[in-house]
């Protein structure tokens, strides 16, 4: 499963709300996390995926001027090892699936020509074919089954997303009528459903869906613009969409209905996570300038996990949510008591990004030298 990656810009909105089904509960004592530091010579790190084992995938990073990623995979014990690229400079991965094969993309020389790919579990790597006259691919998700889904350039210019079969065939999934731009983000655990984003004609970003014959549905046409964060293995999808200029939170169902998440019309939110429940997490602004995290049951009804600044990045099969809140990593339960899950050694911020299967919490956390690390708390 994908981490999910905030992508947006948030303008705070004015009004002061009630904060419905308060859930009361103190917080239980920091459980400090694990550091999983970074590959020889760099200083930060990210994980963008833990499988259902805890392999996890990601990226190590120096300390230079220009930003430059290393793919990276860390086993379920946290010992890091660097993934191979193609030649070029750089390299990231983005997910990982059950049998421990990773995608993402990696540069194939020194004037960033990149290419999507896979990494085999023994590290080998391989660059997955572009479009017909294309010269730039991404890989974003993997099913156990080796399904990949993605974006690349077409011969004319524009980005499509993409689908790679088992095989290594390349399938243009495309975009929406007279778009320039489409990714495809998520994948069910089945291969039949996909889902991203893509720009119609005069350049809005709507949340999309390609059914396995590849055919597109715009799941927002009413809407200027909508974002995507999250797909269930159901096909459920959950994001964002504008109304008269604010951000509000969506759940897409899987026949297609957009419901709206309960939130107060002035402000702006957003859902990141769904289970299998439908049961989403996130956040938004319920008091001015404060981000305040939530939850939605399955009726859409919301439930604010605190008061406090925060926000959900996450949520698993129970329930359980994780985040951060007034800066640090905390992880809420299914009937919302939270759990401060600390920081690193002299650290002031971390936050809880994703929840595996097995319990298993990755995330972020700065150090006592201001460097932020990919993290972790094991399970139980």
């Amino acid at each position: 499963m994908t981490l999910k990656r905030n992508r947006r810009v948030l303008a705070l909105a004015g009004s002061l709300a009630a904060l419905p089904l308060m859930l009361p509960g103190v917080a239980a004592a920091a459980t400090a996390p694990i550091d999983l530091g970074t590959l020889p010579g760099d200083q930060y790190s990210e994980v963008n995926a833990i499988n259902e084992d805890g392999v996890m995938v990601g990226s190590s990073t120096p300390l230079e001027t220009q930003i430059k990623y290393h793919a990276a995979k860390w086993d379920a014990l946290g010992r890091i090892s660097a993934l191979p690229g193609l030649g070029g400079e750089q390299s990231k991965a983005t997910d990982v699936n059950r049998g421990g094969v990773a995608v993402g993309w990696a540069h194939k020389d020194a004037n960033w020509n990149q290419a999507a790919v896979k990494w085999a579990p023994d590290g080998t790597v391989t660059a997955l074919p572009y479009l017909p006259g294309g010269d730039y691919a991404i890989a974003n998700a993997i099913t156990d089954g080796g399904v990949i889904v993605g974006a690349g350039r077409a011969a004319d210019g524009t980005t499509h997303a993409v689908r790679w079969n088992p095989d290594g065939t390349v399938v243009d999934l495309g975009g929406l009528p007279g778009g320039a731009y489409a990714n495809a983000g998520w994948i069910t655990p089945d291969g039949r459903t996909v889902a991203g984003t893509a720009s119609d004609a005069a350049g809005n970003d709507h949340v999309v869906r390609w059914n396995l014959a590849g055919a597109i549905t715009d799941l927002s046409p009413g809407n200027p613009r909508s974002t995507p964060e999250d797909m269930n293995d159901f096909g459920v999808i959950v994001g964002s969409a504008e109304v008269n200029g604010t951000t509000k939170p969506v759940r897409w169902e899987r026949d297609g209905r957009m419901t709206w998440l309960d939130w107060p019309e002035r402000d702006p939110g957003w859902a990141r996570a769904v289970n299998n429940a439908g049961v989403a997490a996130g956040g938004g602004y319920l008091v001015f300038g404060t981000e305040s995290p939530v939850k939605w049951n399955r009726a859409g009804t919301r439930t604010t996990l605190s008061a406090e600044r925060g926000l959900g990045y996450d949520i698993d099969r129970l329930g359980t949510v994780v985040g951060l809140e007034n800066s640090i990593a905390t992880k809420w339960s299914a009937n919302g008591t939270p759990t401060v899950l600390g920081a690193l050694p002299g650290g002031a911020y971390s936050v809880a990004t994703h929840i595996a299967a097995n319990g298993t919490i990755v995330g972020l956390s700065d150090n006592e030298n201001g460097r932020t690390h990919a993290v972790y708390w094991p399970a139980g």
